[in-house]
C-alpha cells in the first residue's frame, strides 16, 4: 500500500511540475495539457522498451552511435553565447577512442566530423544571434540586426564579433544577414547538404521559459 501511494505522489509531483511549463491560460488546461504529455511519454518508454529488448546487437550499436552523435551535435549547436571561448569549443570536439568507434560505424571519420561540428556550432551561433535572447521563439527585426553592427551599439561588441566571425565562416555579407537575419542559412543552402541530412540530427532538450530548446 506504501509503494502505492508513493507512485501516486511522484506521478502527481511529475504532473504538477509538467503543468507549471504549460503555456494554457486555465488550471484545468495546464493539468490536462501536462496529464497528456506523461502518458505520451509513459507510452514512448514502454513501446522504446519492447523495442530495444527485440533489436539485434548490430542494430543496437548502430541506435548507440547515432545517440551519441546526435548528443555531442546538439551540444556544440547549442553553445551559448557566455560559453564561447576558443577552449570550450574544442573541448566539445574533443573525440575518445569510443566516440571514434561510434563515428567510423556511421561512415564519419574524426577529422570529418570536426569540421562538419564547426559548421554546427557557426550554424547555432548565428540563429541565437537572430532571435531574441528573452524568447528566442521570437526572431530579431531588421533594424535590430542593423543595430548589432551599427557604430551607437556601445555594448555587445563580443557577440557582435563572434556573429560576424560566423558569417565569414560561411562567406556571408553582414549586409545580407542585415536584410534577412538567419534564413541566410537557407539561402545558402545549408541545410541541404549531404552531411548536414545525413548526420545533423540533434539530440532534443526539455523545454525552456525563454524557448531556447526550439533553436
Amino acid at each position: 500500500m506504501e509503494t502505492i501511494i508513493i507512485v501516486i505522489l511522484i506521478i502527481a509531483f511529475v504532473v504538477s511540475l509538467m503543468a507549471q511549463e504549460s503555456k494554457k491560460e486555465t488550471r484545468k488546461e495546464r493539468y490536462g495539457e501536462a496529464v497528456g504529455r506523461l502518458a505520451t511519454s509513459v507510452a514512448d518508454s514502454v513501446a522504446g522498451a519492447a523495442f530495444r529488448l527485440t533489436e539485434s546487437e548490430d542494430k543496437k550499436r548502430i541506435r548507440l552511435a547515432e545517440d551519441a552523435l546526435a548528443y555531442k551535435n546538439g551540444k556544440i549547436y547549442r553553445i551559448r553565447n557566455y560559453e564561447r571561448s576558443e577552449q570550450n569549443i574544442q573541448k566539445h570536439l574533443i573525440v575518445d577512442d569510443k566516440f571514434k568507434d561510434q563515428l567510423e560505424l556511421l561512415g564519419l571519420t574524426p577529422e570529418r566530423w570536426k569540421k562538419f561540428a564547426l559548421q554546427l556550432y557557426h550554424m547555432g551561433v548565428i540563429i541565437q544571434e537572430s532571435r531574441d535572447s528573452f524568447d528566442y521563439s521570437k526572431k530579431l527585426d531588421k533594424e535590430y540586426r542593423a543595430y548589432t553592427f551599427s557604430l551607437s551599439n556601445k555594448y555587445g561588441h563580443r557577440r557582435r564579433d563572434e556573429l560576424k566571425s560566423s558569417l565569414e565562416y560561411f562567406n556571408i555579407p553582414v549586409e545580407e544577414w542585415i536584410e534577412y537575419g538567419e534564413t541566410v542559412l537557407d539561402m545558402h543552402n545549408l541545410y541541404d547538404t549531404p552531411d548536414m541530412k545525413k548526420y545533423g540530427y540533434k539530440t532534443a532538450i526539455m523545454p525552456m521559459q525563454n524557448n531556447f530548446h526550439l533553436l
